[in-house]
């Protein structure tokens, strides 16, 4: 019982912090009972959506994870990046499906990603209680953009890395929370271990190594350790996740010469998506009238970066599953609606993420208390994670400009991290708070847009059942995009 207490035991500080300091990192605030009602209401109907939805979709989207799962589970050994189009991610996820595939067949390896979305979407539940600063009259609809969002409900759904990836993102937030609020060692070696896990899932964690070492290195010194307790957590956290997630890094590196390569580099597919770059216009066309007049992706929106992102963040831009509405007049005019609504979250997500920098800048400066008054904890957390959401962007930009290629301008690709936008949403809505008119409208509209979001998938899964497709087809996308128009 000794040694067992001995693990748990907290890194102390050298000196001990003041009562007051310690209950405002610790103390969690009272819940109204309708607040958690509302809470529960909103996850109870999320899990249905994701369990309507998953019972009609078909395995795969564009990406055929299946044949690496099948390989893994003939060989049980990793296949060589160059081998299969989706062979170069990391193979945590492959292992994991080909015993599932082994097991139970290829409904099981389904099953599992139908469980990683549920348990992603109950992890964000309870971060979001979690979190103090968050307020009881937002924090249903930060669950519930979450809940019902259809492009994130599905890319959770498929046999793929995604539904994996998604999960990990999430649990490294929620760990983050928990070092937070205790500094224990055992806190330090739990993060590490999660975020090696998603190394050894998808490349995309690559960007969470340098913020979570800030994270670690400011919330340590926030509880007061010493700085012989800082490193040793630090060095903890970085030895772990390095050791558990440079599996596929190192290979490619032996055999190619190059830690990061992708199928980009290896097939020839990428030269039907070029130009995509016409110049300075790809980086400033905001033109979303283009995406209300075509929903899914034609030449006239393949050439914008922040078209392209945005249409398949919020809707199937990208004809991407066995689910066919897209492509069907009038039904695809949901998605020009969802275009318009999907500003208003868009906005505030932009002004709240402004909110976290400008309190983030004042805390780095040592001035005035900023947007978030002295809440030092607030501003270490949220500033930490819109920097990997931001670093998160930026390797999609960087991968686009060098290969110049629209289907990389995905907006499932900031997935990993997308409790980051909920959190720019929270400040966001924080903003509008003290503005009755303002909040009743930004209420209407989500309502509103979370109404089109089940339309839409109640419509796919109305259509997949009087049209059922091939659930193993991948080329779901019907025709080829014409580069050269502008």
């Amino acid at each position: 019982m000794a040694a067992k207490r001995k693990t748990r035991t907290r890194l102390k500080p050298a000196s001990t912090k003041p009562p007051s300091a310690t209950a405002k990192t610790t103390a969690r605030p009272a819940r109204t009972p309708l607040t958690y009602s509302s809470l529960l209401l909103v996850l109870s109907a999320g899990i249905l959506v994701r369990i309507v939805v998953f019972s009609q979709m078909g395995y795969l989207n564009n990406d055929d994870h299946l044949e690496v799962i099948e390989y893994v589970a003939r060989n049980w050994l990793p296949p060589p990046a160059d081998q299969f189009n989706q062979s170069y991610h990391p193979p945590l996820y492959y292992f994991v499906a080909a015993t599932l595939l082994r097991i139970g067949g290829l409904p099981t390896v389904h099953a599992l990603s139908l469980l990683l979305s549920i348990a992603t979407l109950v992890l964000i539940a309870d971060l979001l209680r979690r979190l103090p600063w968050i307020h009881d009259q937002t924090r249903p609809w930060c669950l519930a953009l979450a809940a019902f969002h259809s492009q994130f409900v599905m890319f959770g759904l498929f046999v793929s890395n995604d539904a994996l990836a998604i999960f990990f993102g999430v649990l490294i937030f929620y760990q983050c929370r928990r070092l937070q609020e205790e500094a224990l060692l055992g806190q330090f070696c739990l993060l590490g271990t999660w975020l090696g896990l998603a190394l050894l899932t998808k490349a995309t964690f690559l960007v969470f190594t340098i913020p979570l070492m800030l994270f670690v290195w400011m919330a340590g010194r926030r509880s007061s350790l010493t700085y012989r307790q800082l490193f040793s957590g630090l060095s903890l956290f970085a030895l772990i996740a390095g050791v558990l997630g440079c599996y596929k890094y190192a290979e490619n590196f032996a055999l190619f010469g190059n830690p990061f390569v992708s199928n980009l580099d290896f097939w020839n597919w990428v030269n039907l998506q070029q130009p995509t770059w016409i110049g300075f216009q790809s980086l400033v066309d905001f033109n979303f009238l283009k995406l209300v007049r075509y929903p899914i992706i034609s030449p006239f929106t393949v050439h914008s970066y922040p078209l392209m992102l945005y249409g398949s963040f919020w809707y199937a831009l990208i004809p991407e599953s066995t689910f066919i509405s897209n492509l069907i007049l009038p039904l695809n005019r949901l998605g020009s609606i969802i275009y318009l609504l999907a500003l208003c979250p868009m906005i505030l997500m932009f002004v709240g993420a402004a909110r976290i920098i400008t309190a983030a800048l004042h805390l780095g400066s040592g001035t005035t208390p900023g947007p978030f008054g002295d809440d030092r904890d607030r501003v270490v957390y949220d500033g930490n994670v819109l920097l990997i959401l931001f670093l998160n962007f930026l390797l999609i930009l960087a991968a686009g400009w060098r290969y110049d290629a629209w289907s990389i301008f995905q907006g499932r690709l900031v997935f990993p991290s997308y409790f980051a936008l909920l959190l720019a949403f929270n400040a966001g809505m924080e903003a509008i708070a003290g503005q009755r008119h303002w909040a009743h409208v930004v209420k209407l509209l989500m309502g509103s847009l979370i109404a089109l979001f089940l339309a839409y998938m109640l419509v796919d899964v109305w259509l997949a059942i009087l049209y059922p497709g091939n659930p193993l087809g991948t080329n779901h996308m019907p025709y080829e995009v014409d580069m050269s128009v502008r």
